[in-house]
């Protein structure tokens, strides 16, 4: 169940107590205010705000904290707040009711960002390494876990990815795959009206209101997902917004990537983890070290997928990339065949398959990543 955020204002001014609380009220935040500083621990509250009457008692806690004062009410020259604010730094002045638009914008976005949700992408070092079904795992098991899940489909080729793992995804009639089931009752059927996809996306300028990019998304198999091919320019101007818009909305946001460098780095400043899907042979082992020598500042982990060739085992191309290794898929048919994600689907309902894909979310520190109901 989500914790409500809560914003704390101290003051004994009831004027502007009640000016907060009705901006509080129009961001879905719960506003308490208190007479003194008493007892107070920052870390409890999305947003702190004192007003002109009730100064925090030491820097450690006014750094951060919203001055709020009403200057059109203000007596003598109106100049208090700015001249409080230079008296105590750390506390940043909100003149009201000049700064009631800044106020409420700013309320909102700490409400929404009190919690992000976690941002996985999924690569693949070649081509058919099963990078496209990692990720489709990663996210089905993320919802029969009750978690909210965005899956991305970031494969800028036509016809592969995810998308070309269930062309139902795109809005055709029917997935060729009749085998893969719905976890959720509501889960919206292939192509059964307007569902936002890259190329709905296309045409929308301006911010993406997060409720409204839930709301807009078609769910598969319990997971939400944006689908259909993005154009390159597309894709260069709306991934990172699309990301940034659903980590504040959903639990888990997974991208598949493919082969693309240029996509991870469109979303690197949200990512937590990067999963590098690969073969153990020594021209996996050469394609992930290329791989990860462009990714720096990214916690990048290896997956490695299906038999190993002489001389290769996980812990050795572990060692030859100098990359932890997340994970280790023994050799399985369905990574293979393109249409076989109804067979990828199946194995989360075997002990092996949901024992391989549990460790992965403990190792990634997904598995209690839950926050709506």
């Amino acid at each position: 169940m989500d914790v409500e955020p809560r914003l704390l204002l101290i003051t004994e001014d009831r004027a502007l107590r009640d000016d907060v609380a009705l901006i509080a009220a129009t961001v879905g935040a719960a506003l308490e205010s208190r007479p003194t500083w008493e007892a107070v621990t920052p870390r409890e509250w999305a947003v702190l705000m004192c007003g002109a009457d009730r100064l925090p008692p030491s820097p450690r806690l006014g750094r951060g904290t919203l001055l709020l004062g009403d200057t059109a009410a203000a007596q003598g020259d109106g100049q208090q707040l700015w001249r409080l604010a230079a008296e105590h730094p750390g506390l940043q002045p909100v003149p009201l009711p000049a700064a009631e638009a800044w106020l409420a914008r700013h309320l909102g976005e700490r409400v929404l960002d009190r919690s992000p949700g976690r941002v996985l992408a999924v690569a693949g070092v070649l081509g058919g390494v099963g990078a496209s079904t990692v990720a489709y795992l990663l996210a089905a098991e993320q919802a029969v876990r009750g978690a909210s899940v965005l899956l991305v489909d970031a494969d800028p080729a036509p016809g592969s990815g995810i998308s070309g793992l269930l062309p139902g995804w795109e809005g055709q009639p029917g997935a060729r795959n009749g085998r893969v089931r719905r976890v959720r009752r509501g889960d919206a059927e292939p192509g059964s009206g307007d569902e936002l996809g890259w190329a709905q996306l296309a045409a929308l300028d301006g911010e993406l209101a997060s409720p409204q990019l839930a709301a807009a998304l078609p769910v598969r198999d319990g997971v939400q997902v944006l689908g259909g091919a993005p154009g390159a320019e597309v894709r260069r101007r709306m991934l990172e917004p699309v990301v940034r818009s659903a980590r504040r909305v959903f639990d888990t946001v997974v991208i598949d990537v493919a082969r693309d460098v240029d996509a991870v780095s469109l979303v690197r400043e949200h990512l937590d983890h990067l999963l590098l899907v690969t073969p153990c042979s020594a021209r996996g082992a050469s394609a992930a070290l290329q791989f990860s020598q462009s990714e720096s500042g990214v916690s990048l982990r290896l997956v490695a997928n299906g038999a190993s060739h002489t001389g290769w085992s996980p812990l050795e191309l572990a060692a030859a990339t100098d990359l932890p290794l997340a994970g280790d898929i023994p050799e399985q048919r369905w990574l293979r065949r393109e249409d076989s994600i109804g067979a990828a689907y199946e194995l989360l309902r075997s002990r092996r398959g949901a024992a391989f894909i549990g460790t992965l979310l403990e190792v990634l520190d997904l598995q209690e990543q839950v926050r709506h109901e």
